[in-house]
């Protein structure tokens, strides 16, 4: 069987899950894929709210980024299988790498033509590929971030640190830095908003941790989420004692790279476990992530890891159940304490 590592020419990489935090945990396996190959720049089939165009806009191992989106929009499941190998078929493909265990996506590059299709091989996968090595059945149970890691460690492909790395434009960092220059520091970010509801701590406790945070430290905390988060920001700046609301600043709905840069020069991170958490953890900040949620399929707090920026708080009591939301049982107490004890502060903020 070919190296698929030794090979070079045109590259295309499927990563079908549609989180930005998706996208940033699989940052490392697309550079090492590229690195690999010898290759100038790889595709990245992807989908839109992975925002990827964004979060590899300046990173030079990613040539262009296409969206599933595009070609399955408003077609039946066969339609748009169709429509999307044709489009790839167009675009002459050598190689593949599917980071996902399900069987269409391996079908869609039959269809299309690419000679050489690598992947997980788990079930009926395994029928559409044709190179590299497969995982066994028991790749069936591990994290998406486990199974990349065990298909490039198979296929001979030097991972040297599965965490996520990221840097912020300095331009931005600057035209931050000037924006915000008269807010008072450290500077401090909460990223409110979650796709999934059952992630959200809610405004109680993020207006009480705010205050907390500002009486202990004298600096700025300021609110980031997407546009559906707008409201939220205004309910906790409301929230917010008088004495401090000026202290509490929203930066809702910015481009992605304007939210980088602040996270990059802030003080620390607070955040359910959402994209901000782990694009904020892969710039290096320090990043307090909310895990209340297991889930039967996958394990959320796989990612929990400070190797990773990422220092989880839990619920303050065991949580066996799962896909049932326990993020009413973190503490604020448990959060302004870990908050201080990461931002070299004594004891927990009054």
């Amino acid at each position: 069987m070919n190296d698929p590592a030794k090979k070079v020419g045109r590259t295309l990489v499927i990563q079908p899950l549609p989180g930005i935090g998706d996208t940033v945990w699989h940052i490392p396996f697309v550079r090492a894929i590229s690195a690999s190959e010898g290759a100038s720049g790889l595709d990245v089939l992807t989908i839109k709210r992975s925002m990827a165009d964004q979060l590899f806009a300046s990173d030079q191992c990613v040539s262009d980024v296409l969206w599933l989106d595009d070609a399955l929009e408003g077609k039946g499941r066969l339609a748009g299988i169709w429509a999307l190998a044709k489009q790839l078929r167009a675009r002459h493909y050598q190689r593949v790498w599917i980071l996902h265990k399900s069987y269409r996506w391996a079908l869609v590059a039959w269809l299309a033509g690419i000679p050489e299709r690598l992947g997980y091989g788990l079930g009926w996968q395994r029928w559409f590929l044709n190179s590299g090595k497969h995982l066994t059945a028991s790749g069936h149970t591990l994290h998406p971030i486990d199974q990349a890691i065990q298909l490039l460690d198979l296929n001979g492909v030097a991972l040297a640190d599965p965490a996520p790395r990221m840097t912020a434009s300095p331009a931005k960092v600057s035209a931050v830095r000037e924006r915000f220059g008269t807010h008072a520091q450290p500077w401090l970010v909460f990223g409110i908003g979650a796709t999934d509801p059952r992630r959200q701590w809610g405004v109680g406790y993020y207006a009480e941790l705010a205050e907390r945070m500002i009486e202990q430290s004298g600096g700025t905390v300021f609110l980031v989420g997407a546009a559906a988060d707008a409201e939220m920001a205004d309910q906790i700046k409301r929230a917010v004692a008088p004495a401090f609301a000026s202290a509490v600043v929203a930066v809702i709905a910015s481009p992605i790279d304007e939210v980088m840069a602040l996270l990059r020069v802030c003080k620390l991170f607070v955040g359910n476990d959402s994209g901000m958490l782990h694009i904020s953890a892969a710039l290096g900040t320090p990043s307090i992530g909310l895990f209340g949620v297991k889930y039967k399929k996958i394990d959320t707090y796989r990612l929990a890891d400070e190797s990773r920026n990422i220092f989880a708080v839990f619920p303050s009591e065991d949580i066996g159940e799962v896909n049932v939301s326990h993020m009413d049982k973190i503490a604020v107490a448990s959060v302004a304490l870990k908050a201080a004890q990461l931002m070299g502060a004594e004891g927990e903020p009054a």
